[in-house]
């Protein structure tokens, strides 16, 4: 089952100051994210309601994605939604 991914308007102006090899590696973390975004750790352990809310990291650790896993049973619809993406390399 894959999952939709899409940015906030804030993430995409954030990479467009990211250089190539940090953008390869976002791309990769995009693709992962379609098919497994579970992965990523908890945003907050503290609160287990908010378990949709991870983080992941991409480009060997230089860049953080926070991002909302978004299932709605209904209507068989899979969201990802990153929210904010900081750059440190």
């Amino acid at each position: 089952m894959t999952y939709i991914v899409e940015e906030t308007d804030a993430v995409l102006e954030a990479l467009a100051h990211v250089p190539t090899d940090g953008l390869e590696g976002y791309l990769e973390l995009r693709a992962s994210l379609e098919l497994a975004p579970w992965g990523g750790e908890p945003y907050n352990r503290s609160n287990p309601a908010a378990a949709n809310s991870r983080t992941m990291s991409f480009a060997d650790g230089r860049g953080l994605a926070w991002y909302l896993i978004l299932e709605h049973e209904e209507d068989d619809q899979r969201r990802v939604v990153i929210v904010a993406m900081t750059w440190t390399g």
